[in-house]
């Protein structure tokens, strides 16, 4: 079986190659995500770690009560849910609390819990498969010994939906949608204080079957962008403006690359940078676009000096990491 890379909120680990996306929620912090492929299903739920972390066996108690209450609320009657004691298993470096959870004769649902000090999360993740013993068994260790539920340095990995690219930790996802024909990720960081805020947001967007959707303007990037997305962006980034706007070529593509500077308010004033890189990828047949934006909030008798060394690194990075097709 062949497997590929996924990355989300902090995770990356090797799955199936026909393995899917099909559910998540929630952001690095806290959150869900629910991986699909016939005959095997993959959840992983992930909440903070407290300082007096609650003991493995009790949050197994917790998690199987919790099973229990879905089963019996769907198949409406009371279930006998069996659990039996799994194997001692090491997971990204941690040691984990394993059971078996016997809800059917021909399911094979192991289940994984762990903590994990570095990105200070309680992680459970859960199997449940159809699939031949010794299959189901192989797919479900590869993927336990590929998981990385913490990453190192800086930048984290994101890579699904068949693109690939590292951000900062600190840029966590605010809004999301994924539908067939478009889909965005919206990532933000704010940092408020008594006499200042300061924040990035990050929104990467792509828009699938190009040539069919766009057929007119899909290879003429600067006319798509007026005509077919510059409303919906000032809708979403309200003081968004451009003063700039050139072709370049990056990652092997043309690349229109918008940026601009803009000054608001009068008592609380507020100085915002705005870029954007739009491009069409023919290999994926996706329009995407890259919007990213740095504010410096304060009154008007103080400085507002935006971080260029930081938001640079940023997009370096970003762009440097990016594949708009895997």
């Amino acid at each position: 079986m062949k497997f590929k890379e996924f990355g989300w909120n902090g995770f990356l680990l090797e799955i199936p190659e026909g393995m899917r996306l099909t559910s998540e929620g929630g952001n690095i912090s806290s959150g869900y995500i629910r991986l699909e492929m016939e005959g095997l299903v993959a959840e992983v739920k992930w909440d903070p770690l407290d300082k007096k972390a609650m003991p493995l066996a009790k949050v197994a108690d917790l998690f199987i009560k919790n099973v229990r209450e879905n089963l019996e609320k769907k198949l409406k009657k009371k279930v006998d849910l069996k659990v039996e004691s799994g194997e001692n298993i090491f997971v990204s470096s941690h040691g984990a609390y394993s059971m078996i959870l016997k809800t059917g004769a021909e399911f094979w649902e192991p289940v994984y819990i762990w903590n994990c000090e570095k990105s200070k999360r309680i992680i459970i993740v859960h199997f449940i498969s159809l699939l031949p013993k010794d299959t189901g068994q192989e797919v479900v260790r590869h993927m336990l010994e590929s998981l990385r539920c913490h990453q190192d340095g800086d930048f984290v990995t994101w890579s699904a939906l068949n693109l690939r690219f590292n951000i900062p930790s600190s840029l966590l996802l605010s809004d999301r949608k994924i539908v067939v024909g478009r889909t965005y990720l919206t990532f933000e960081e704010r940092k408020p204080s008594m006499l200042a805020e300061m924040g990035r947001s990050l929104t990467i967007e792509f828009f699938s079957m190009a040539n069919i959707i766009y057929e007119d303007t899909y290879k003429k990037i600067d006319e798509w962008f007026q005509s077919k997305y510059w409303k919906d962006l000032k809708k979403r980034y309200k003081h968004i403006s451009f003063q700039t706007s050139e072709m370049e070529r990056v990652m092997r593509h043309n690349v229109l690359h918008k940026r601009g500077v803009r000054k608001l308010g009068l008592v609380n004033r507020r100085t915002m940078l705005c870029e954007n890189l739009t491009w069409y990828c023919s290999k994926s047949n996706r329009i995407y676009s890259v919007t990213y934006t740095s504010y410096v909030s304060r009154p008007f008798f103080l400085k507002r000096m935006l971080n260029e060394e930081e938001d640079k690194r940023i997009l370096q990075s970003l762009i440097s990491s990016f594949r708009c097709h895997i």
